[in-house]
């Protein structure tokens, strides 16, 4: 998780990032497409960011991305970048959807992404993410 965002924006450190950034590096690894695939499914467990793509979105982008209460949308820049890398596979013929899993399906992953990440600096740039990095 870089501190600054796709924009060159500082954003905090926070999972809500984090989950919107592991789903735009995860759309990066593969050519989707070009390997068969019609349809990515992004499992996870933040109904912040299901809910957010499948029913939030166009609403804060029709209202100059304000909230229904007229504040900010948190996180703007990675919204921006997501829907973005969405319309480009979309535009490739790959269908993503969101799929909100049971948060203790996720256990296992939670532990390893959080022993991965402690005693980590963050990179202070972004960097897409395209392809494995070996």
């Amino acid at each position: 998780m870089e501190k600054r965002g796709p924009f060159g924006d500082e954003g905090a450190q926070t999972s809500n990032r984090a989950e919107l950034r592991a789903i735009i590096a995860a759309l990066g690894f593969r050519h989707w497409p070009g390997e068969g695939f019609h349809t990515c499914v992004i499992g996870t467990d933040s109904e912040y960011v299901v809910e957010g793509a499948t029913l939030r979105a166009k609403s804060w982008i029709e209202r100059g991305w304000k909230t229904r209460a007229g504040t900010d949308v948190k996180n703007r820049d990675l919204w921006e970048a997501l829907l973005g890398e969405v319309e480009r596979w979309t535009d490739d013929g790959l269908d993503i959807k969101f799929w909100k899993m049971p948060r203790e399906w996720n256990t296992v992953a939670d532990a390893a992404a959080n022993r991965a990440a402690a005693g980590v600096e963050a990179p202070n740039h972004w960097r897409e993410v395209i392809g494995f990095n070996f």
